[in-house]
């Protein structure tokens, strides 16, 4: 896990969905990019995504790993990886050099999560997840 997040963040050069897609969101992940070596430019999304792809190539399961919406120290829109191991969920974040766990965020709200094994449902985040 801390791999995956040192080599995405290595290869991630933040540029908003706004200047590069010239559109207010545009989810995609750069998972293929980073395994060539190659640089990506993208924002939260993009970097949240591409771990999550990257963890589950790596033989995470679907069911551990998730994106989460939040909002951060400023109320500004975020968007993080998360994975479950050991019965805690650590955070993979494009805004730190390290990974961490869910409940030591000081400043985030957490709002939504979705599980890779099910695509498309949003649950409301845990406040005092572990």
């Amino acid at each position: 896990m801390r791999k995956i997040h040192r080599k995405v963040l290595n290869h991630f050069i933040y540029t908003s969905d706004k200047k590069q897609y010239m559109m207010d969101e545009h989810w995609t992940s750069h998972a293929d990019e980073v395994d060539a070596g190659e640089d990506f430019r993208d924002d939260c999304d993009g970097f949240a995504l591409t771990c999550a792809e990257l963890l589950m190539r790596a033989g995470y399961s679907k069911k551990d790993v998730m994106i989460i919406y939040c909002t951060t120290e400023t109320g500004e829109q975020h968007l993080v990886c998360g994975v479950n191991e050991d019965d805690t969920t650590y955070i993979l974040d494009n805004r730190y050099d390290r990974i961490y766990k869910y409940t030591n965020v000081p400043g985030y709200t957490w709002k939504y999560s979705m599980h890779f094994d099910r695509p498309g449902i949003w649950l409301i985040a845990e406040k005092n997840k572990t």
